[in-house]
Order: C-alpha cells, then structure tokens, then sequence
C-alpha cells in the first residue's frame, strides 16, 4: 500500500448516487482521496488513465456475473490493492468472504470511515496476507478473540474459568507465537483469521 498520507480509493458501482456519496462521505476525513469511480467491471478494465489507488471499494453484485472467479482472480493485477466490499443488497452466498472487509451503505458516514480504517490498518500491518500458518492451540484463540474485543485480564479470566496468571500466560504464548505485541496488532490479526469480525469490534 501507498505509504503517504492518503489511502487513494477508486469505486466501481453501478448506481451514480452511491458513488457520489460514497466519495463525499469518504473525503471528509483526510486520510482519503477518491482518485477515480467507475459504473462496472468492464468500465474499471476499460480504464485509460493509470492513476494509483491503495483500496477498492467495489460492489459484490457485479462480481456474481464473472463467477466462478474469484474477487482476487479479477483484480489479480492489482495484488496490493484492498478490495472492499459495498454492501447493500443481495450477493451470491460466499461472495463477501472474498473481501479484505464490507462497507454498509446503511452505516452511518463516520462509523462508515471508521470501518475503512480500520481495514486500511489491518492490511498494512499484515501486508495485505492473512497469518494463517500459525498454530494457535483452540484455547489460545479464545484467549484472543476476548483480547480482540478489548476484555482485561481479570475479565478474560472470569470468562473462561480460569486464573488470570493462565490468561498472562496464554497471552505470552499467543504473542510470542504471532509476534505480534500490541492489542491493535493481535485485533487485526483475529479480524484477518476470522476469529472475529469487525462488526463485533464496533
């Protein structure tokens, strides 16, 4: 990803309205720069300027006409791109699960920039690639996913049935495992693993 002070997003969806808005809504926080939008896929391919972008916003429903292709097969010139879903109607079951997040149109405008962000951040940390190679035990990533939703130690503890000196030691293997040390860190690596979704974050 881009590494100056903006994510540059471009947005490929059908209805005009949306893209309107969802470029307002963004551009009013500035960490992001819409540098171009696009009716369809074929539009986006068609492209002739070659301006840089960092993330995708891209709605699904224009990816069930290219199945079986993956949302990655489709962009795989663009592999440190962040695709990211806009929500707001029917898709094809599984279709979601292709994206590094969702956008809802329904979400309000800061809780929708919130999201981005947070997205944004994940990738950046992860290098757009998701640890899935290591080997938590399954206790370790219960351990994690309360972390994730910002339990403490005692809370943790309570929760699981077990003394926080366990829950210390958990979190030591867990981090010593990831090589992650901070509680944001190890957030976006659930959120990566899908241990846990970003909506339970919010």
């Amino acid at each position: 990803m881009n590494c100056s002070n903006k994510n540059r997003i471009i947005i490929i969806e059908p209805s005009p309205v949306i893209r309107q808005g969802m470029k307002k809504i963004l551009e009013e926080n500035t960490e992001f720069a819409v540098s171009g939008m696009y009716c369809d896929f074929q539009a986006f391919q068609n492209k002739t300027e070659d301006k840089p972008f960092d993330i995708i916003l891209l709605n699904p429903a224009i990816i069930n006409f290219h199945r079986p292709f993956s949302v990655r097969d489709l962009f795989s010139d663009y592999l440190d791109a962040i695709i990211v879903a806009i929500h707001y109607g029917y898709v094809h079951s599984g279709t979601l699960d292709d994206f590094a997040g969702v956008l809802n149109i329904y979400d309000d405008s800061s809780k929708m920039r919130k999201k981005l962000q947070r997205i944004a951040q994940t990738f950046v940390q992860h290098n757009g690639n998701a640890v899935d190679n290591i080997d938590l035990s399954d206790r370790e990533k219960e351990i994690l996913v309360s972390v994730a939703k910002g339990l403490t130690n005692k809370e943790i503890a309570n929760k699981h049935c077990i003394s926080i000196h366990t829950v210390i030691s958990h979190r030591k293997n867990i981090t010593k495992k990831t090589g992650i040390k901070t509680v944001s860190g190890l957030t976006v690596y659930a959120v990566f693993n899908n241990l846990v979704s970003q909506d339970d974050l919010l």
